[in-house]
């Protein structure tokens, strides 16, 4: 039976079905900053003393050819002081992802007369849609240069070619260092999400040609649409993400940090 060490304990790890590789598990880097940071926490944390874990079960692996790309656990935990589970369902991805609010300023001439936001349409299977509209997004790749990473997927997604000064890290200037980013969905996932800003002028006629423009990796299965929203309206879209920056524009702009 593997285990591993968590705040000096030894947590049994074993596997839902035989064919799981445990010990590549026990290998993937997110795993193992989970078990680093949940050792940390239970160091530290006042309620260190309150939590049990009994242990952890691998229930399934996805790999992307031969690399791990999602893990789902269950760690089997309790509160000491009234021996209530933990929910402990754990959808691990490969890492943290970087979202842009990508601003573009309408220009006549030398005066702004409109902000719009860039969203990109897409299909997505979960939600499910074949058309959802949000800001473009994609997977951090270890590196950790968020805002190269960033303009990376900008260019991919939209075509607008911009440079890493061009990007505000807006939860850099949130959270600072106290947090990886913000989590969408903490209840059941690992990941953590920057917030990126980008604003740029340009000329109104520019901006309209870009409604409706097909991009995306093809060769990596990916139909894109560009679709423009006023800034103003942004907030009907339904997307975490777009909502999260949107609400992170209009603070530090209040607190005059952007």
């Amino acid at each position: 039976m593997s285990t591993i060490h968590i705040a000096g304990e030894r947590i049994p790890v074993t596997a839902t079905y035989p064919e799981i590789n445990v010990s590549a598990v026990l290998e993937f880097a997110p795993f193992k900053e989970w078990a680093d940071a949940m050792s940390s926490e239970k160091s530290q944390s006042a309620e260190r003393n309150n939590l049990e874990i009994k242990k952890i079960e691998i229930q399934n692996v996805d790999y992307f050819g031969s690399k791990i790309g999602f893990v789902k656990f269950k760690v089997d935990a309790r509160l000491v002081d009234n021996g209530k589970n933990v929910p402990g369902i754990i959808f691990m991805v490969r890492g943290g992802s970087v979202a842009v609010l990508l601003i573009l300023k309408s220009k006549d001439g030398d005066n702004v007369t409109e902000e719009h936001a860039v969203l990109t349409s897409q299909a997505r299977l979960a939600v499910p849609s074949l058309s959802f509209q949000e800001i473009p997004a994609g997977m951090l790749d270890g590196s950790g240069n968020f805002c190269g990473k960033a303009a990376e997927e900008i260019k991919e997604e939209t075509g607008i070619e911009i440079t890493e000064n061009d990007l505000i890290d807006m939860t850099d200037l949130t959270h600072g260092t106290a947090f990886r980013g913000v989590y969408p969905s903490p209840g059941g996932c690992d990941e953590f999400m920057r917030l990126c800003l980008c604003v740029k002028e340009m000329k109104r006629e520019d901006v309209l040609k870009l409604e409706g423009k097909l991009s995306g990796m093809r060769d990596h299965g990916e139909s894109i649409t560009v679709r423009l929203v006023k800034l103003d309206d942004l907030w009907k879209i339904p997307d975490m993400k777009a909502l999260s920056a949107l609400a992170l524009y209009h603070a530090l702009r209040k607190e005059g940090k952007i």
